[in-house]
Parts: C-alpha cells; structure tokens; sequence
C-alpha cells in the first residue's frame, strides 16, 4: 500500500517496529507520553541541528533535494547541570543519590562564589532566587528524580533531550564519585519523550520541505480548503517558531550560564553528548500535516504572549496526535462511505456536545456513538491487514491487545487528559474545553481575520472532524453505525456560541450570522 511508504524511507526494525501500533501511526505515539512533553520534544525536533542527506547540519526545517532513504539524526542539549540545579531539592527523595547530594551542594556554593556583592547573605538570597526562577518553569515532575523532569519549553535555553538516571545499577556498582556517577545517565530511551513529538515534526518536514507544492494545493483545493495559502507557508512557520523560541531566550541564557559556568568546576557536569536517530511516518499523513502547518503558522504569527502560545501549542500538538491516529486509522480501514459533497478527508467524525450533556439526550447518545466508533477505527487499524510486514517480529510484541496500549486507549486517554473526551469514568462523549475552543479558534482563524460562525463550524470539521452544528452532524452520521441517527437539530450548537462569547472570541451581529474573530 502506497499508505505505508515511509518519511524518511527507511527499513523497519525488529526492536522498534515490533508492535503492530508502531507500525499502523508510525514511530511512535506512546500512551505515557505526557502533554506537554509532546510540544517540548516537537519543539526540540524542530530547533536541533539535524543531518542531512547531503552531510549538512543545519536547525529548523531545512529544504529536501528529495525523500530521505536513510536514517536521519538530531542534537540536542541535555541540560544536566540546570536541572540538578532547578529541581534537585524537589525531586523524588528516594533517587537521590549521595554523590548527587555533594555535587548539589558544590554547585550551590560555586555558584554563590561566583556572585560579586559586599555582603555574603546577599550570595545566598541571590542563588535562591535564580533557583526559583529556573524551578518555576517545571513542566512535568510528578514522582520522577530531579534528571527526568520535564521544563516549560517557552525558550530554547530550556529545550531538553530526555536523560534517564539509572538508580539501582549506580548502587549495586557502588559508585563513589561523580565521575563514576556520570555513566549512569543515558539518553535515548525514550521513556518520557516517547517519540509522539518526532513524529508531529516529520509530519511537518515532509509536508512543508518534501511534498511537491503543486500536487498539495491541488489536493487543499479539492478537500475544501480554499483559504489555505500553501505558497510561502514553510517560511512563515520556520520563522514563526523561531522568534517564538527566542522571545524570552537572552535573558534565559544569560542567568543559566552562571549555572553552566559553575558546572565546569571539577568534578565537572557534562553534558550527553549522543546524537538521536528520527524514527518514520506514514509518507500520507502529509495531509494531516500540511493542515497542522497552517495551523501552527496561525498560533506562532498570533498577538498573543510566548507563554499563552506555548500552552495553545500544546493543545494542538495534543490534537495532532489523535487527528493522525484517525486519519491513518481510516486509510488502513478503508473508506466509510460519505456523501462526497459532504466528505472529511480523515474519514472519522468527533460529534461534540455541551460537556454537562447528559448520556440520556440525543445529543449525548450520538456523540457516545461517535467515541465508540472512533475507538472501534483505532481497534481496527491495528488489527488491519494493510499494515506492513515485519517477518521477525518478536511474537509478544506483534499481539494486538499490546498494540491496544498504544491504539484506542492511548486516545481516550490522552483526550481525557486535554478535555475532548468527558466524562472520566461512564460513557463517554466528545466536547470542548474551554483551552481547546481557545486553540482551535486561533489555529483556524488567521490573525486579524474575522469568519462567520457556520463558516467556523465547517473548518473545525474538516481540519479535526469536530461535528457540532446540524449541517456538520449530518455529514458525520454516516461514519456511525447504520442502527445510529440523529435528526439534526438547529440549536446543536448553541452550547459552543455561548462558550465562544464567554471567551470573548464572539461578535453577535442581531440580524447576521455571528463573527468568529481572534483575541487581541
């Protein structure tokens, strides 16, 4: 199947391929993978150096002479020194080990040697300080050691590589000194930046740098996506995600350097070194990608503040992920039979109603029925005969309930997790958060650009198959089981134009339909 060829077309391998979810989405989505750790591994993808086919290095989304037929690697800081420094005194007491508690203890006071002031105590308040500032931007910490945590990455100072710390082999080998220690930290495991944001970022390089520009405007064109302007679209996101990295890097760099300075007095912190290899996806999941450039390029060029953009960033990553999954999901299923007039590209339908809707209203039974029929695609697809072949698969590996984990309950999961999935327990059913409506608002809607409600309605279902108004739950009711209908009701979306006008993202107009428009 044309489906599975690869981006970068590389050969499947026994110790990464082996689960049949792998080998459905791509390498990989991951069900611990974490939210936020999903933008911060994309982000890091993005502003690491890359190798290129040609033997070039270069950040961001360099240019493609042609598909890559070859494994392609990046890399990226560690940041070993800053975390022990930012998040060492809040980490988890029992994987601290003793030579991490002198080396602490060092960096402190070398750090407050370093500070020039008349008085002492100044030193000390002065490192205290800088301590909060780096620890207040924890992202992901939970119960893992200082080295595992996770940062806000709103700055590319503050974009890390995941590192493992191997606690019970540094104490059965008895390690004594921080250089014994330093063995014990690896890369590369892919624990917690499970490769869910390598794979939105391939997505993105394949889409904008490799796919001919004349096969995908003409594809925009007949899916319905006329207000897409693709030419010059690559530049606007290259450049877009770069000043959003560096809006408040300087400063960033400048206090961490005190601490990296500090870091370089014996025994010194050195950093992981390792380059990472990219992993592959599905060459047709451009299409989802090339809606995920348009809207990421919407987010960055936004009026909003780095750190608003960041938390919208995440959202759409965050949908990204499950819009993929759907939409390769459909391919390796096969069609499902809607009205062309009418048609989703994804081949799926989210029908999403009001989160206080109860399961016992019609609205609420059809979008149980759509959740249910999204999780039966996802059931499917790894169960599909069109996924590729992979002959010396180790048996446990290649079951599909193993695949499951990482198939239809990594999605419930993770649409619980960003509020697109309610409730926690019992039937469940498709709605918008209040920070999702926030996203998708201003990922569908250029800045400064202004569209009507309906005209709103139709984009959220055909970027990420959101049915909410009469008309758009109509057309995704075929992707539901023949036994399930709904006679379209006209006030289905009521529930959203009153969320819309609460977040202030509303003009109503009182003979008109109402204008959808981006926050100032």
């Amino acid at each position: 199947m044309n489906e599975n060829i690869r981006f970068p077309d590389i050969a499947l391998k026994r110790d990464t391929d082996s689960n049949l979810a792998v080998r459905a989405f791509g390498r990989r989505f991951y069900r611990d993978q974490t939210p936020l750790e999903y933008l911060a591994e994309f982000l890091l993808c993005f502003s690491a150096g890359k190798s290129l086919p040609c033997g070039a290095k270069q950040e961001g989304l360099p240019p493609l002479d042609s598909l890559p037929r070859q494994p392609m690697s990046y890399w990226s800081e560690s940041r070993l020194a800053l975390k022990l420094f930012a998040f060492f005194a809040s980490s988890k007491l029992e994987t601290r080990h003793p030579v991490h508690v002198l080396r602490f203890k060092q960096l402190i006071a070398d750090i407050e040697e370093a500070i020039e002031t008349e008085r002492p105590e100044y030193r000390h308040r002065a490192v205290t300080v800088l301590q909060k500032l780096f620890s207040g931007f924890v992202g992901v910490a939970g119960q893992r050691t200082w080295v595992t945590h996770s940062f806000i990455p709103a700055s590319r100072f503050l974009l890390s590589r995941e590192v493992d710390w191997r606690h019970s082999e540094a104490l059965k080998k008895g390690v004594q000194t921080w250089a014994d220690a330093q063995p014990h930290f690896t890369g590369g495991s892919h624990n917690f930046m499970a490769r869910g944001g390598e794979v939105l970022f391939l997505q993105l390089w394949h889409a904008l740098r490799c796919m001919e520009n004349s096969e995908l405007e003409q594809w925009l064109k007949d899916s319905q996506y006329h207000y897409i302007v693709w030419n010059g679209l690559a530049n606007r996101v290259d450049n877009g995600l770069h000043q959003l990295l560096d809006a408040i890097d300087s400063p960033l760099v400048k206090l961490g350097g005190v601490v990296e300075r500090a870091a370089e007095q014996e025994p010194p912190i050195y950093e992981l070194g390792r380059d990472q290899k990219f992993g592959w996806v599905p060459r047709m999941s451009w299409q989802e990608g090339a809606l995920f450039a348009w809207e990421l390029s919407n987010i960055v060029a936004s009026r909003q503040d780095a750190l608003r953009k960041v938390r919208v960033l995440q959202d759409l990553c965050c949908l990204q992920v499950l819009r993929s999954m759907c939409f390769q999901a459909a391919r390796l299923v096969g069609e499902c039979g809607q009205p062309q007039s009418l048609k989703f590209v994804g081949g799926y339908a989210w029908i999403a109603v009001a989160p206080q809707a109860g399961h016992g209203t019609d609205l609420g039974k059809v979008s149980h029925a759509s959740q249910s029929a999204t999780e039966e695609l996802l059931f499917k697809a790894v169960r599909s005969a069109n996924l590729p072949v992979l002959s010396n698969a180790a048996q446990s590996d290649a079951t599909p309930e193993k695949a499951d984990e990482h198939g239809f309950k990594l999605f419930r999961s993770l649409g619980k997790q960003i509020g697109l999935i309610v409730p926690r327990t019992g039937p469940m059913r498709f709605t918008l958060s209040s920070t999702l409506l926030e996203a998708t608002v201003l990922a569908l809607i250029p800045p400064g650009e202004r569209v009507s409600f309906d005209e709103y309605l139709w984009r959220l279902y055909r970027h990420f198959g959101i049915a909410v108004g009469a008309a758009q739950i109509e057309a995704a009711s075929s992707t539901l089981d023949a036994g399930v209908r709904l006679v379209p009701q006209q006030d289905s979306a009521v529930w959203l134009e009153d969320e819309l006008k609460r977040g202030g993202f509303l003009i109503p107009l009182s003979d008109a339909n109402p204008l959808i428009k981006t926050p100032e």
